[in-house]
């Protein structure tokens, strides 16, 4: 397994509450015609919000979310497009498709981290280690700690998501010498 930084150093980009899925952070369009390319999704995140996130954001940043982030119809589009911009997630809450759909994308995520929001305004300097739960204004220094993921879903978010993990699965697995699929 490759040891994926989780780790994330950048710029943070807020959000109000009751972010929806769809709309918000992606196109209903990219969910109906099931889009799974994080490149071409990309290119439409937060389109309904923040139409000039993909050009600004830089990987490395960091979305801070507030309640009930990436709410509605648990599409996974949305959270694969962040995956495709390079940035990781920390939210004050996210309902639990979402939330799945995240871990499932491979997005460096902490769901639950109440009152994150009042730690930044957007464009400040950010530092989230997801394997701590410890996050920080690199701006004004301030810093809070959250409850992070238990280690095998770090490890399915170090894999790549739910996919690469499954493969990696399946080829343990496997015979010596014998590939899966």
């Amino acid at each position: 397994m490759s040891a994926r930084e989780l780790t994330y150093r950048g710029t943070a980009w807020v959000y109000p509450d009751n972010v929806a899925i769809d709309g918000d952070l992606m196109p209903l369009e990219w969910a109906l015609k099931r889009e799974t390319d994080p490149q071409v999704l990309k290119e439409h995140t937060f389109s309904g919000l923040d139409p000039d996130f993909p050009k600004r954001a830089k990987p490395g940043d960091v979305v801070v979310g507030g309640r009930r982030f990436a709410q509605g119809n648990p599409h996974i589009q949305g959270m694969i497009g962040l995956v495709g911009c390079g940035v990781g997630l920390v939210a004050e809450s996210i309902p639990i498709g979402s939330f799945r759909n995240a871990l499932a994308a491979g997005l460096p995520v902490l769901p639950r981290c109440p009152g994150v929001r009042a730690l930044f305004q957007s464009g400040e300097g950010i530092e989230v280690d997801f394997t701590t739960g410890v996050v920080r204004n690199t701006s004004t220094g301030r810093e809070a700690r959250f409850t992070p993921l238990p280690p095998p879903l770090l490890e399915m978010i170090r894999a790549g998501g739910w996919g690469p993990m499954f493969r990696r699965r399946l080829d343990a697995m496997a015979p010596q010498g014998v590939a899966a699929g």
